[in-house]
Order: C-alpha cells, then sequence, then structure tokens
C-alpha cells in the first residue's frame, strides 16, 4: 500500500480490473451486433446506449479517481465508490437479463469485482478522515440530504404507480413487453436496494451521522452517472426510431446537473495542504 493511499492497494486494482473489463464488455456490445442480437429493439437499445457511456465515461472515470486515490485523495475515492456502485448495478443487470453470449464471463467478472473493490473499500474507510474532506459548514450537506431523500421518495412512488395498478388488475407494467422480460429488473434493484440506501444516506447526512458523511457523494455520483447513462440510453432509442421521449432526456439531464453540482459543493473544501501538494506535483 502507498503511504499516501487512502485505502489498500488491492481494492484499487480490483477497481482498475473491474474498470478495464468494463471497457471490454461496452466496446464488444457497441461494435459486435451478436451480443445483442437475441434480445428485442428496445432492450438491445438500451444496452448499446449503456455501453456508450461505460466505455466513454465511467471506465476512464474510475481509472483517473483510483490514481488518484492511491496518491491519497479522499474526494477522488468517495466518486470512485459512487462508480462501483453504478458498475455493481449495472452488471447485475448485464449478468442476469442478457441473453448468454462469449461476453457472459466478462460481465460475471465485472460484477465480482466492482462488488468485492466496493466492500473491500467501504470496509477500509476512515470516517473522520471523510468527514474532514466534506464542506459541512455551508448547507452543502443539508442540499444534499434534501435532494437524495426527494429522488428516492419520488421514483419510488413512480415505480410503484407503475406497479401498483397491474397487481390489481392482474396485469403487467408498461412497457415491460418491450423489453422482453419476465419483470423489469430496474423496479427490483431499486425498490429493494438502491431507493431504500438513498434514503437511509438522505437521513444520515441529515443528521451527520458516520453513514451519511460516508455515503452521501457515492449515492450523488451513482444518481448522476445512472442519469448520464439513461440518457445515453434514450439518445440510441430515439436514433433508432423507438419511443423515448425528449422530455425523459430534459428531466435526467436536470437531475444529472443537480446532483454533480451538490457532490462538487461538498468535495469543495480544500484537502490537507500537504495532501494537495503531493497530488499537484503527480500531475
Amino acid at each position: 500500500m502507498s503511504t499516501d493511499a487512502i485505502v489498500p492497494r488491492v481494492w484499487l486494482a480490483l477497481s482498475i480490473a473491474a474498470a478495464l473489463l468494463t471497457a471490454v464488455s461496452s466496446a464488444a456490445g457497441i461494435w459486435m451486433p451478436e451480443v445483442y442480437a437475441r434480445e428485442t429493439i428496445s432492450w438491445a437499445a438500451q444496452g448499446i446506449g449503456q455501453d456508450i457511456v461505460n466505455l466513454f465515461v465511467v471506465a476512464p472515470a474510475i481509472v483517473v479517481c483510483v490514481y488518484l486515490a492511491e496518491r491519497g485523495s479522499v474526494r477522488a475515492w468517495l466518486v470512485c465508490l459512487g462508480l462501483l456502485l453504478y458498475i455493481t448495478y449495472s452488471f447485475v443487470l448485464y449478468s442476469f437479463f442478457v441473453h448468454f453470449n462469449r461476453l457472459f464471463l466478462v460481465y460475471v467478472s465485472v460484477l465480482g469485482l466492482s462488488f468485492w473493490a466496493l466492500v473491500g473499500a467501504v470496509s477500509s474507510a476512515d470516517t473522520d478522515r471523510v468527514a474532514r474532506a466534506l464542506d459541512l459548514e455551508r448547507g452543502h450537506a443539508t442540499a444534499a440530504a434534501m435532494y437524495l431523500m426527494v429522488s428516492g421518495l419520488l421514483f419510488g412512488l413512480l415505480w410503484l404507480s407503475d406497479i401498483v395498478p397491474a397487481i390489481a388488475s392482474g396485469s403487467t407494467p408498461r412497457g415491460l413487453a418491450d423489453v422482453g422480460l419476465p419483470v423489469n429488473p430496474v423496479h427490483v434493484l431499486d425498490l429493494a436496494f438502491a431507493l431504500p440506501a438513498t434514503i437511509a444516506t438522505a437521513w444520515l447526512l441529515w443528521r451527520r451521522r458516520p453513514g451519511g458523511l460516508l455515503f452521501a457523494v457515492p449515492l450523488l455520483t451513482f444518481t448522476a452517472t445512472m442519469g448520464v447513462a439513461i440518457v445515453g440510453m434514450s439518445v440510441v432509442m430515439n436514433v433508432r426510431g423507438l419511443a423515448a421521449g425528449n422530455g425523459v432526456v430534459a428531466v435526467f439531464v436536470v437531475l444529472v446537473a443537480i446532483a454533480l453540482d451538490l457532490t462538487y459543493l461538498l468535495l469543495r473544501k480544500p484537502l490537507d495542504v500537504s495532501i494537495d501538494a503531493r497530488l499537484r506535483s503527480a500531475l
């Protein structure tokens, strides 16, 4: 482990491996038609849209964050946790809800690497050091807590407004036939994991508890990255003549902008001068 590294180097190495394999699977999804040949038109378009974001945004961002985290940047490490959350979430979908193809072991490898990198990094967390890195004095944490709470509750209500009427009428949620799946995996992951975690983090951040301080920036990063991915999916769907309204794109662009702004405000506080000096010299 480097004397400046924020977490043990093994978890950073797993993060790099996850990023590299993400780039491999994404490039294949974009340029190898057989990857999504068995999917519905809509599900394939969404896969390619997400692959574009993964290849050109997410994988490079993880590499940069790991480079800086290895040199002691708490801020880069927190952003990297959010990107790992996004990768873990996304590759549950790739591993379980894309038909078996030549990339199956790559999907499973990315899921395992990102998950264990995330678990290892969180278990190594120095919450006092994280708290010192955040700007908690000018209302930014309160604003972030409100954003996370509102977005968690609103998306929960949105999914339930689709699910509950379908259960009551004995039908299936809207759009399910378009993706050719028995259930909507996003509903499962969000209602079981992502949204409860977002709401809990918002409450803990409001109370300035360690769990809220640790996960606020990662969940803001996760939210922003997922929003960018949804924009990418919508653009590809529009290009292919599928129904993906411009209103959806506009909403997620706004949500991404707010999440990025709040992340910037929380991380704007200068770190230890000696660490900042070492980072500047390294760059």
